[in-house]
């Protein structure tokens, strides 16, 4: 059993300076004290089950050591009490003893990238063996102790390696096209087993002739353990929906084929199994330290008890106000782009493009003129050389498409008309052709467009997400920044040049820094000057420029020009400037002599004041929190908040009429606050179609835990002054990450301070909260919560521990990326053990589980056809979609036991709301469709276990408490949003009732369905 102590005493001290010691590199991050708050709360935490720990028993058989949640522990070999040997900023992973038990070797993610450590078994002498740019994974020490073998991936795929303890020389023993981890030395030093994905997953055998054996192939094998007479291997085998544990014989005539020797419905976790005896097996799983007998009998657990004791962070949250206000500065400014003469830059902001004159050198100030006027999303403008055309994207046809305009005549025309959402168009240097992106899904074709023929050319359809193309001088190639993994094993890389011809010649990447990054892949370069000299291009949130050679490939080293943040580089047509923008305004950078000039742009907004009353009449009405609806219901609106709810009075209809009012008459629908997506990424592929979707399903209120930081400003600013509808949104900006990134808008924190500019972003931009990601060290995300905390946001994440340690507000997904290769949250088979469960519950710690993500949108759909029949599919999705997620959902949704796994997540929901946890719904959108995801998410939560009302209460009031906004959103009662959802039946009753929405108010105003399908129309003649 599990038990949880929690004391609420508080404790007085002072708060941190918010960007106080914040130019720091991981090094020395941990000899830093971390800030303290006013109010601390004492948790104290109890747990005897562990998700996804591994363990390892001493040579001498009487201790054990386990890597519970990221901190080695050791404990007696017959089980008791673990005590901690290591701090919880190690992420410490996979221990492994020493031959005479003097060490203890474990990789850890301490410095930002995975190395191999040692450390006494009391706790004491840690030492690093490896460093560099490259993970090294999974130690093993040699029977002589004189060596350790392990994974590493800086051969450009994973290998087995070897380093000498005495010399320190690294050794590469494998080096095959697949990739080979998890070594073991056999007990004479003569071999090492090791996993290998060839053929889905194999043990092999290497001897120290250089001769090889392939001993078992089982899919998903992994973690192979010699006996110790070292005749057979034992193995651990993970997969999704399926784990075991198996041994296999090596040669003298024995039985070859592996035996399974785990039930078949086992968690084995995929860990090094240890051998306990001749004939005895201990391993980790099913939350416990098991051990089984080679004959396949089953023999006691050998139980532990860990205790974690922290101490959460109270602290104030900063309000946002959604009332009438203004005038306010435009923050959201995107993807300015200067002119060839310098003297114009073209943006967009609330929706619409714009362009500010800047005098012919030297900035300027100057009122902005509005080019574009209408409801539709305009973006991303780029200049012909000549200054004569703008090329944008805009959705103003119902797609995202590009268009030309002609600056002298002020005449559009439209140059592609593509499925999905064409964006970033670049022109070509004689102004002949545009390259653009499309967007499919994950991936991002590179198309051209002859602007003559109108024919189409796709570059490449194989790039995740590339930045904007830039043209060499002799418009033959293009530049582009572009994901280059360290390895297939594991997806994190950084990004890099590819250097693209268009006539069909080599492909090239090119690195103006070895291991650092480039910028984001969106508009941070590389930008080719147009007289081929150089790129500009930004790294760790500053301008660099480096020189290149006539073919784009950087012929000196890099220099970097800024101190500041730098973001959407344009060049002017002399090669003698560089426009880019910082959180404080747009700017330019002069080569000649370093000048850097600010540029003016002087726009702004306001929030409108909404006038009138709504008196909505409803048979049901369910307020967000009480268990019960109340029936036949008057809600009174005025302006764009909630009066009173109060019984149903003809009176009140007639005082609404008699005022000029509206009257909404629900009939038999049940009417309950408007939804949340706690986490949706938002971006422009569905143009201002995105905001009546969400508002079509329902939800009123969205958190974006990622997005470009200019974006979400301009998103907000467009629908908070009413250009635009759509929910109402807190957000964050890019993922704050480490040194190496996947996404497209990961920033990357370097060794050169950029995480004080990144945390100046959130302040300058008001982020609602900051987003941290998986291969950010655990001392770094701790620096981010407190300077988060001072300026009252909140912060998210993919961790669970430390992240309860230090006062993270919230976790995302019970299954996504981590950075060890398994999640600490959950196992492979969705399973969840009393450590997370006891640190969520405990720590209040918020989670959004997005449940419909791991599979349980496509067990819906595949259930229930009328969920892509439905008439808001056809309206907002692109054409085809539907078919092709209910041809999926049938091939997917029975596949490999889902139901089975999505029930055991749904129990993970369970205990956890049961316990006094924090659930909130979510999604991930658009990997799953807006809006309609939501829907689902909460109706697996009930399939999972929890009531309709639990499960509505994610949505609704725990997401309102989530965002600091209890008694405004995600309740009826007075002094609440008018944010309300009209749907047809019960969803107290029945969950699916909740997709038969009809009428949506956001803010008082009144949306009703079939005017939510209609697109608004398009002003362009």
């Amino acid at each position: 059993m599990s038990y949880v102590s929690v004391s609420s005493g508080c404790r007085s001290s002072s708060a941190l300076t918010p960007l106080a010691a914040l130019f720091l590199i991981p090094a020395v991050l941990c000899l830093l004290p971390a800030a303290t708050h006013a109010q601390d709360r004492d948790v104290r935490v109890t747990v005897s089950e562990g998700t996804n720990m591994a363990a390892a028993v001493s040579p001498d058989g009487s201790r054990i050591v386990l890597d519970l949640q990221g901190t080695l522990w050791v404990m007696d070999a017959g089980g008791g009490e673990a005590r901690a040997i290591t701090d919880m900023y190690y992420d410490a992973r996979q221990p492994q003893w020493a031959p005479d038990g003097s060490r203890i070797a474990f990789q850890s993610f301490r410095d930002g990238r995975w190395h191999i450590w040692s450390i006494a078994p009391d706790g004491s002498d840690p030492v690093q063996h490896t460093f560099g740019p490259y993970d090294e994974r999974e130690p093993t020490y040699s029977p002589d102790g004189g060596m350790i073998a392990y994974a590493s991936d800086r051969s450009g795929n994973y290998d087995i390696w070897t380093l000498n303890l005495g010399s320190g020389v690294t050794s590469q023993v494998t080096d095959a096209p697949s990739h080979e981890f998890t070594p073991q030395w056999s007990p004479d030093g003569e071999a090492l087993a090791y996993a290998s994905d060839r053929n889905g997953g194999s043990v092999v055998v290497r001897r120290s002739d250089g001769s090889g054996q392939v001993v078992a192939e089982t899919p998903g094998a992994v973690s192979p353990a010699w006996s110790t007479d070292g005749t057979r291997i034992a193995y651990a085998a993970v997969g999704r929906g399926e784990t075991g544990l198996y041994v296999a014989s090596i040669g003298g005539g024995a039985d070859m084929s592996p035996r399974r020797l785990s039930a078949d419905d086992a968690d084995v976790f995929p860990f090094r199994p240890m051998w306990t005896g001749a004939d005895e097996i201990a391993y980790a799983g099913d939350g416990r330290v098991r051990r089984v007998s080679v004959d396949g009998s089953q023999a006691a657990d050998i139980p532990f008890e860990a205790t974690f004791a922290f101490t959460r962070p109270d602290y104030e949250r900063t309000p946002r106000s959604f009332d009438e206000g203004g005038p306010e500065p435009v923050l959201g400014i995107v993807a300015p782009a200067v002119s060839p003469d310098g003297r114009s830059i073209a943006f967009t902001a609330l929706g619409d493009l714009w362009l500010v004159e800047t005098g012919a050198g030297t900035g300027g100030d100057a009122t902005p003129l509005q080019l574009t006027d209408d409801p539709f999303v305009d973006v991303m403008p780029s200049w012909s050389r000549d200054g004569s055309r703008l090329a944008y994207a805009s959705d103003r046809e119902g797609s995202l498409d590009i268009w030309v305009r002609d600056m002298a005549a002020g005449t559009e025309q439209r140059v592609t008309s593509l499925p999905g959402g064409e964006v970033g168009p670049v022109f070509s240097p004689d102004g002949s052709r545009l390259v653009f992106t499309s967007v499919m899904g994950l991936q991002s074709g590179v198309q051209m467009v002859d602007l003559a023929t109108g024919d189409i050319t796709t570059i490449r359809d194989d790039l995740f997400a590339p930045s904007r193309p830039s043209f060499s001088p002799d418009g033959r190639t293009i530049a582009m920044s572009v994901l280059s993994q360290y390895s297939t094993r594991f997806r994190e890389g950084r990004n890099e040049i590819l250097l693209q011809p268009l006539d069909g010649g080599e492909t090239r990447r090119v690195t103006a820094a070895e291991h650092r990054n480039m910028g984001v892949r969106a508009l941070d370069g590389p930008a080719w000057s147009p007289d081929g000299r150089r790129m500009a291009y930004v790294s760790e949130g500053v301008l660099w420029m480096v020189e290149v050679d006539a073919t784009g490939a950087p012929s000196g080293p890099p220099l970097r020009l800024t101190n500041h943040h730098a973001d959407a580089l344009s060049w002017t047509g002399d090669s003698r400037s560089i426009v880019y923008q910082t959180t404080r305004g747009l700017r330019r950078y002069h080569l000649d002599d370093g000048a850097i000039d600010e540029i003016s742009v002087d726009l702004d907004w306001r929030r409108p004041a909404r006038e009138g009353s709504v008196v909505v009449h409803a048979a049901r009405v369910w307020d967000g929190v009480s268990d019960n609806v109340t029936e036949d219901m008057d809600l009174i609106v005025e302006g764009n908040r909630i009066a009173s709810v109060v019984p149903h009075s003809d009176a009140n209809h007639e005082t609404a009429a008699d005022g000029g009012g509206d009257v909404v008459d629900a009939g038999d629908h049940t009417v309950l606050p408007g939804l949340v997506d706690m986490h949706s990424h938002m971006g422009y592929g569905m143009g201002e179609a995105l905001g009546r979707t969400f508002l079509a399903y329902g939800v009123t209120t969205i958190r974006d835990p990622t997005s470009d930081p200019y974006e979400i400003s301009e998103r907000r600013e467009s629908i908070d002054s009413g250009r635009r509808i759509g929910p109402r949104e807190f957000a964050t900006g890019r993922t704050m990450d480490g040194n190496r990134i996947y996404y497209s808008g990961a920033g990357s924190l370097g060794p050169n301070g950029n995480l004080a500019l990144e945390l100046n972003r959130a302040d300058r931009l008001r982020y609602s909260l900051i987003k941290t990601y998986v291969r950010l060290p655990d001392l770094i995300q701790r620096r981010i919560v407190d300077f988060a905390h001072s300026i009252g946001i909140p912060v998210s994440s993919h961790e669970i521990y430390p992240a309860v340690a230090h006062g993270m507000d919230h976790v995302e997904h019970i299954s996504g990326t981590s950075r060890r290769g398994y999640s600490p949250k959950v196992t492979a088979m969705y399973r969840t053990y009393d450590d997370v469960i006891r640190l969520l519950t405990a720590s209040g710690m918020t989670i959004t589980p997005t449940m419909a993500l791991m599979g349980g949108w496509w067990k819906v759909v595949g259930e229930d056809p009328s969920w892509t029949s439905d008439p808001r599919f056809a309206s907002f999705f692109p054409p085809g979609m539907a078919e092709s997620m209910a041809a999926r959902a049938a091939a997917r949704g029975r596949l490999s036991g889902m139901d089975d796994m999505l029930a055991d997540a749904g129990e993970t929901v369970t205990r956890v709301v049961r316990g006094g946890g924090k659930v909130v719904a979510g999604t991930d959108s658009p990997i799953i469709p807006y809006g309609a995801a939501l829907i689902a998410e909460v109706e697996n939560y009930v399939w999972g276990g929890l009531t309709e009302v639990e499960a509505l209460r994610t949505a609704t009031s725990v997401a309102a408490e989530a965002l600091a906004m209890e008694g405004e959103i995600g309740t009826l009662s007075a002094g609440a949003f008018a944010d309300i959802l009209i749907v047809e039946g019960n969803p107290l009753e029945d969950i699916s009732d909740l997709r038969r929405a009809r009428i949506v108010l956001k803010d008082g105003e009144i949306f009703r369905l079939e005017d939510l399908m209609a697109p608004p129309r398009a002003l362009v003649p």
